[in-house]
């Protein structure tokens, strides 16, 4: 957009975008007022339609293309013109009232906090607020709530990413916030008093005090002095108080204890248990917090006989909030009774949440579950069985109230499906009690559940059911050696009738398969148990439960199931007619595969020869079908429901031999080879299709290794042709496991180097298009991971290649693409060609490895120190930092001198300021960083460098 626009064409596209009903106009409206957005011309346009207020579609898109640039465009604003830019926007403040809508005022509020946070010439923000929008007297709330919701959003716009403040700007905004934050805290202590006809005043008001008290600028002295926080505990405490400001209430607790648990931590360290004066200020906080907060019970039995679910759940949050942020201290209260805190007290805590686990509201359950997470891992790691026991008894309360939450509806019919809530939360407390049953002991919940349900006849169905569920969370647990009640266990799952609930048989089948363990030790049941299983894999209401147990007996009990082979294979056959997901039935295979391993080696031929037919005949019938109109995703009629299974039968297969002696998996592999040859061409169009046929091609060059050699030529041929028609990245990924296999062989390289020359054209192709890299990481990814197999496997080949000047090329442009995969596997590339230069094998020459220094690491390397540190800056994400750090380390163990003149060259040429005129960097923290990065002896040092460096432009 060239020039600015007239208004009046403004209106008509606003027009359009909302009101005409035709699709193409509102594209076209639509596209056209987004280029508005990103020109210079949008600040004024912006500002002219909040000032005319012409109806409420443009007024809001003037204050959200305001708030757009401010966030994104600050930079093309002149200093000077700052501050008529505020001025505007508070004028547009000033004018907000009642019936604003509330979607406006959310974006101009925005805006001035953006405005606000990189305005360094605004000295004094908040008293100005303050002092512009704040009461005058007991009755002026004109303009409380956009002055409330300015403050509101603040300290939360302080961590955007997309303003890019920096750390250095943002030290300073929170310096400029907690000398402001008395005031803030003033204001709202004032406006308790003051009447208002908003009836949400009083919710805007507690969320401004959870967003400052979120910012850990408030001091604890000023908590303690605040009547808002004794505000806070009587609305949480009244029964009168609306849902909207009771959720608030809360929130602003939580926010609170959220702070008080990181004081905790950061003052964890105190020695000798001596209290300073900032730590006992914290404790008295923290035992006023605990009283205030028990206060709340009986508020929480009334919301409960009141079936205020919401209010509950409030209540759950608070008391779960509290134990965890108390927690370093309930756990010190048992170090050697030392009696420094007020144990019992403390422990109440825990009795108010598990009063929450107890609720009839599963959802009210679930919102503890973080709070015993962070109390098992503590005491796990704590590793103290003096400390465990005290916890012991709350534990089994947990379990117990869990395992009441986990029963089914009396009349509920069937099994509970994967997509219902419920048997997500059931899936949820499964992996709970994993995590802490180690408290009470995995026999003892086993044995419990056990004897709760043994010989009681006339037991509710659901009530057996979930003590099964609970059972089979812990089965694994159980020792092979145990004989006091596994086995009465096992006799009386295999006794459960036909008539039983189908729930009920459902669960006693998983948990039959959870004892694997056991049974693998003691193989006298494992044939009573297969049949069982195989009764009920063809009922379709058991079918599912029947294939999990099979896999998991199969898998763990395979030297017993040797001789029940060819029945395995059946169910193998059958599989196609069972109601289970496809991944199931891929463990089925998987289970089977493992029990075929285990047959003598006379006998594994001819069975995985039987065992691939089954995929193979299938397979072959579809490629065979002219049109493929006719096949269904996750179907029989999908070649990718087939090659899964294969590929599990090649991934699966664990057969060792003797060198020079025939794998008997050979000839499986090399009859399964045409029939996969013809999918690949079959369904060249097909990316899925193609993934995981290169998948299977995978596992199966993998199982045989060398003895594939006849496959390598027509192999590579296909690949190489499918991928120059469709360039799919996973022919990349295969031509990765040929290098790994073949790479150090003297009579294969020179075919595979000829197939790397193959591909490359392609894949550079690919990525030079524009935005080349960014569509296509995928490629980016197993394009790297090709270039590492060579340098791993041969790396004299490679350097020969006279691709490789194109490849390192390739490699720098490729250092910024944010993507952790591809970006890792760039890195890994990186690292192993820098590191050939200082490899000391045989058939890397000295002449060699300095032909590398010198023509392409030495003249480039400059470029190469650049890119790395400016991407790390801007480009790429904190988890990518380790990744550059191994590159620059090992430069560095290559030539540091280098790298030292390198790094000074680039971070002169870095920016000192933001885009929006804050101070970025300062001299004495490029030349600290610069020393950091050039003393580094650990890739964690320089990751730690890399981090904190990035930190002062985001």
């Amino acid at each position: 957009m060239n020039e600015l626009p007239a208004i009046e064409v403004v209106y008509d596209a606003l027009n359009a975008l909302y009101h005409n009903p035709d699709p193409v106009s509102k594209e076209r409206a639509s596209q056209w007022l987004g280029d508005l957005q990103k020109s210079i011309f949008a600040w004024k346009i912006a500002d002219h339609l909040l000032h005319v207020k012409k109806d409420m579609e443009s007024c809001y898109f003037g204050a959200q293309t305001l708030r757009t640039k401010i966030q994104f465009a600050f930079h093309e604003l002149p200093p000077e013109a700052h501050s008529s830019l505020r001025d505007s926007m508070l004028d547009h403040l000033r004018q907000i009232n009642e019936h604003t809508n509330t979607v406006i005022v959310t974006q101009l509020c925005l805006a001035l906090a953006d405005l606000l946070l990189q305005m360094t010439s605004w000295n004094t923000p908040i008293q100005d607020l303050i002092q512009t929008f704040g009461p005058k007297n007991n009755f002026e709330t004109t303009h409380l709530w956009p002055l409330l919701e300015v403050l509101t959003v603040l300290p939360e716009e302080m961590g955007s990413r997309t303003l890019r403040l920096g750390a250095n700007r943002r030290s300073e905004v929170l310096k400029l916030f907690a000398a402001s934050t008395q005031n803030v805290l003033n204001l709202l202590d004032s406006c308790l008093t003051i009447p208002s006809s908003d009836r949400l005043i009083g919710v805007r008001l507690l969320r401004c005090f959870s967003s400052w008290v979120h910012l850990q600028a408030v001091t604890l002295h000023q908590l303690t002095s605040c009547a808002t926080l004794v505000h806070v505990f009587a609305t949480l405490s009244s029964h009168h108080s609306t849902p909207l400001l009771h959720e608030a209430a809360c929130d602003a607790v939580c926010a609170l204890l959220q702070v008080v648990a990181d004081q905790e931590n950061e003052d964890a360290t105190a020695q000798n248990g001596q209290l300073t004066s900032t730590l006992n200020e914290l404790r008295t906080l923290e035992d006023s917090l605990v009283q205030s907060i028990k206060n709340l019970e009986p508020a929480y039995h009334l919301a409960v006989a009141e079936e205020d679910t919401e209010k509950a759940l409030n209540y759950c949050r608070v008391f779960t909030e509290i134990a965890e942020a108390l927690l370093h201290r309930m756990l010190e209260s048992t170090k050697n009774n030392n009696g420094t805190t007020n144990a019992s007290n403390l422990f109440g805590l825990l009795d108010l949440v598990l009063t929450c686990v107890g609720h009839h509201d599963y959802e009210v359950a679930e919102i503890t579950f973080g709070f015993w997470y962070k109390l098992s891992e503590d005491l796990y790691h704590a590793n103290d069985d003096d400390r465990t026991v005290k916890f012991k008894p709350y534990i089994e309360r947990l379990i117990g109230a869990v395992c009441r939450h986990c029963q089914m509806e009396p009349d509920h019919e069937g099994v509970l499906e994967d997509c219902d809530d419920f048997a997500g939360f059931r899936s949820r407390v499964s992996e709970l009690v994993k995590d802490v049953v180690f408290i009470v002991g995995s026999a003892s919940v086993f044995k419990h559940c056990f004897y709760s349900i043994h010989g009681q006849n006339n037991l509710p169905w659901e009530v057996t059911e979930s003590a099964l569920f609970i059972m089979q969370a812990v089965a694994k647990n159980i020792l092979p050696d145990e004989n006091e009640v596994v086995q009465s266990v096992i006799e009386s799952l295999l006794l459960v009738p036909e008539s039983a609930h189908a729930a009920v048989r459902f669960t006693t089948l998983l948990l039959l398969g959870e004892l694997g363990d056991w049974m693998d030790k003691h193989p006298a049941v494992v044939e009573p148990v297969l049949h069982c299983v195989l009764r009920s894999i063809n009922d379709p209401s058991l079918a599912l439960a029947a294939s999990n147990s099979l896999e998991a007996i199969t898998s763990i009990c395979r030297d017993h199931l040797k001789s029940h082979f060819d029945i395995l294979l059946q169910v193998v056959s059958a599989l196609v007619t069972l109601p289970i997901p496809t991944e199931t039935a891929v463990r089925v295979v998987k289970g089977v595969t493992k029990v075929c391993s285990r047959l003598p080696d006379h006998q594994i031929s001819d069975a995985l020869h039987q065992l691939c037919k089954i995929h193979v005949d299938e397979l072959t019938r579809i490629s065979q079908v002219e049109s493929q109109s006719k096949i269904v995703v996750k179907t029989s009629s999908d070649p990718v429901y087939w090659l899964d299974r294969l590929a599990s039968v090649f991934r699966n297969l664990n057969i060792s031999i003797k060198k020079n002696e025939q794998h008997p998996c050979q000839s499986a592999i090399t009859f399964t080879w045409p029939c996969l040859s013809m999918t690949l061409d079959k369904f060249q169009t097909d990316r899925r299709v193609m993934e995981r046929c290169c998948r299977c091609l995978r596992f199966a060059l993998r199982l045989i290794g060398h003895q594939s050699a006849p496959l390598l030529q027509p192999l590579v041929t296909q690949m190489v042709r499918l991928y120059n028609a469709h360039h799919h990245s996973c022919f990349l990924y295969l031509a990765s496991i040929l290098v790994d296999e073949y790479g150090s062989e003297n009579e294969c390289i020179g075919g595979l180097i000829s197939m790397l020359e193959a591909l490359l054209p392609r894949a550079f192709q690919l990525l030079q298009e524009q935005q080349g890299f960014c569509h296509n990481p995928d490629t980016v990814d197993d394009l790297f991971r090709l270039f590492a197999r060579f340098l791993q496997r041969n790396p004299v080949a490679f350097l020969h290649s006279p691709a490789l000047p194109a490849i390192f090329d390739c490699a720098m442009q490729a250092a910024a693409l944010d993507h952790r995969d591809a970006n890792a596997s760039v890195m890994q590339f990186l690292t192993e060609l820098i590191h050939t230069t200082r490899a000391r094998e045989e058939k890397l020459s000295f002449e060699l490895r300095d032909q590398l220094l010198s023509t392409v690491l030495r003249p480039k390397g400059q470029m190469l120190i650049s890119t790395l540190i400016t991407a790390s800056i801007f480009s790429l994400s904190t988890c990518s930092l380790p990744n550059v750090a191994d590159v620059l380390l090992e430069f560095m163990l290559v030539d540091r001198q280098s790298i030292s003149s390198w790094m000074e060259q680039t971070l002169e040429n870095l920016p000192r300021q933001s885009p929006a005129g804050c101070v970025a960097v300062r001299p004495e923290q490029l030349q600290d960083f610069r020393q950091k990065v050039i003393r580094a002896e650990t890739s964690l040092e320089l990751s730690n460098a890399l981090r904190d460096f990035s930190r002062l432009y985001r």
